[in-house]
């Protein structure tokens, strides 16, 4: 596997072009070219499936506690917290004299926030406050589906929720269900109703890290000439030439065909594919008879 100066001077040689020493502080137009070309052509075939090199899990801790404070009919002021250090505007506000779905919308001072909507009482009363926005993982690119999970319920969360669906379960007669719905919003693992504290919400997602440094982190793009990458050197050179290629407007339709091939060979081997079954079978995951024992169940 080669690593990033190996790559662009590989494919430098090939057009027989200056080849570089370093990649890195380098003030070399053609080399600074090739190496914007390089990130933005990783960047995009991360696009291009479900690599399972990039595949990650994300796990996610549910964060709510309780508060006194004072609220104010028609204010959307709450006054008198003990800290609101903990708090923002991922949090939705449950409690005498709130109205459903109530969200902070910004932390005024150390005692004080603000809701999206008016109290619907006065008085000074426990509230409990519930995280319902959670931030995506930092390369985060996209969503793996119908693998949102709440283990510690042991059951799916159910979405992702449509704006249209999203409205109607915060503004509709029936608006509560022990089931979490989701939906992204914002970069953010929005859910419906608030989670307790402690439950454990887990989803698989693709990374946009395609870029490996030699202590084993991922990147999004190249920032030392020793980094490596998790797709072939093949694909990369071959997609490097026909950028560049095409950067200088000239003939790219050999090279363009030749990383078309070699992308299509990649997705195809990228993982082991299921079994397919043309009848109307419902399938499970665990009450199948690949669960039973042959013959007597042991006795102890």
């Amino acid at each position: 596997m080669m690593n990033a100066l190996k790559l662009v001077q590989q494919v430098v040689d090939e057009l027989a072009l200056f080849r570089p020493t370093t990649l890195i502080g380098t003030q070399d137009p053609q080399t600074r070219q090739l190496m914007a070309l390089l990130n933005r052509l990783g960047a995009d075939i991360t696009r291009q499936a479900e690599w399972q090199r990039l595949n990650r899990e994300h796990l996610i801790v549910t964060n709510a506690f309780t508060l006194t404070g004072t609220v104010a009919e028609g204010s959307k002021i709450i006054t008198g917290l003990p800290t609101t250090t903990a708090l923002s505007d991922q949090f939705t506000i449950l409690g005498e004299g709130i109205q459903p779905f109530a969200q902070i919308v910004s932390v005024d001072n150390l005692t004080q926030v603000t809701m999206d909507m008016e109290a619907t009482q006065s008085g000074t009363v426990p509230l409990q406050f519930a995280q319902n926005k959670y931030d995506m993982p930092s390369d985060w690119n996209r969503q793996v589906p119908q693998t949102e999970w709440n283990r510690t319920q042991r059951w799916p969360l159910l979405g992702p929720k449509t704006s249209q669906e999203w409205q109607t379960f915060k503004g509709g007669i029936v608006s509560a269900g022990p089931r979490q719905r989701f939906r992204i919003l914002g970069n953010q693992l929005t859910l419906n109703p608030s989670p307790p504290d402690g439950e454990t919400i887990a989803f698989e997602y693709i990374s946009s890290g395609w870029v490996e440094g030699a202590d084993g982190t991922y990147k999004t793009e190249v920032t030392q000439d020793t980094d490596t990458f998790i797709f072939s050197d093949s694909l990369l050179i071959t997609g490097l030439k026909a950028q560049w290629l095409v950067s200088k407007g000239l003939d790219a339709t050999f090279s363009l065909g030749e990383f078309r091939w070699l992308l299509e060979q990649e997705k195809s081997t990228n993982k082991s594919s299921p079994k397919l079954s043309i009848g109307a079978i419902a399938g499970s995951v665990l009450l199948t008879e690949e669960n039973a024992f042959d013959g007597n169940f042991p006795s102890h």
